[in-house]
């Protein structure tokens, strides 16, 4: 059974993934599983369950990490592929890594969701469109899980806030490829081209006028994408 793993970011569902669903049914079987806990550990033992030599993993941003990570950690599994959309290896700013968000703006998320995490989910879902994207803001919001557990959300912050991935990027296997929209304003374009020079043979794929939810706004052309590998990996007609 050729399959089609979808992870969703922070604050987001598998809902998130419906262009995809409607444009890979009867393709492949598609997966979009709700993330339960931002541990690598939960995403390895559910990877470990189905046969990554016939699946292609999609992550998009924090999803996107947690997958580098768990991948990375078991060189036992290889998946047929691999897309990263909208993914960096480090999050907030640091020494070497001064592209990513604040580490205050993290925290400050983080605060808010004591008094009003909807506020929180709702901003960070306006952030996530570019400009010209506004359109968009009721299907995204249709994808966003703003029933979550605040504490649910804040372990995702913390992910985002102390994870460096940097160090494991040398053991991730298989074929990669980075879908990044270049007007993202949550990861950086320069942290696409970051990844891509860390993992040597990656393809990048830039989608201009695209923000963080390339997918979505701009699914025609990610689709193609995902339609060009899926073809290399199971030897599918388009």
């Amino acid at each position: 059974m050729k399959r089609l793993v979808l992870l969703h970011g922070w604050g987001a569902s598998g809902r998130i993934w419906q262009r995809q669903v409607q444009a890979f049914r009867g393709a492949c079987k598609i997966l979009t599983p709700d993330i339960p806990t931002w541990e690598a550990g939960w995403l390895a033992g559910y990877l470990a369950k189905i046969n990554l030599r016939e699946s292609l993993l999609v992550g998009w941003s924090l999803g996107g990490m947690l997958l580098m990570e768990a991948l990375a950690q078991d060189a036992r599994m290889v998946p047929a592929a691999t897309v990263l959309a909208a993914v960096a290896p480090v999050f907030c700013q640091r020494p070497g890594s001064p592209w990513g968000q604040s580490v205050a703006s993290v925290r400050a998320m983080r605060f808010g969701l004591k008094s009003n995490p909807a506020r929180v989910l709702q901003d960070f879902l306006n952030a996530c469109l570019a400009r010209g994207e506004e359109a968009f803001r009721d299907e995204a919001a249709a994808g966003f899980n703003f029933a979550a557990d605040p504490a649910y959300l804040a372990q995702g912050l913390d992910y985002l806030r102390d994870k460096n991935l940097d160090n494991l990027l040398p053991f991730l296997s298989g074929p990669v490829a980075i879908v990044q929209g270049e007007l993202d304003g949550i990861v950086s374009p320069d942290q696409a081209e970051y990844l891509q020079e860390r993992l040597p043979g990656t393809q990048l794929h830039r989608l201009p006028g695209a923000g963080h939810l390339p997918f979505l706004t701009q699914a025609e052309a990610f689709n193609r994408i995902l339609q060009e590998l899926v073809g290399k990996c199971f030897q599918l007609k388009p």
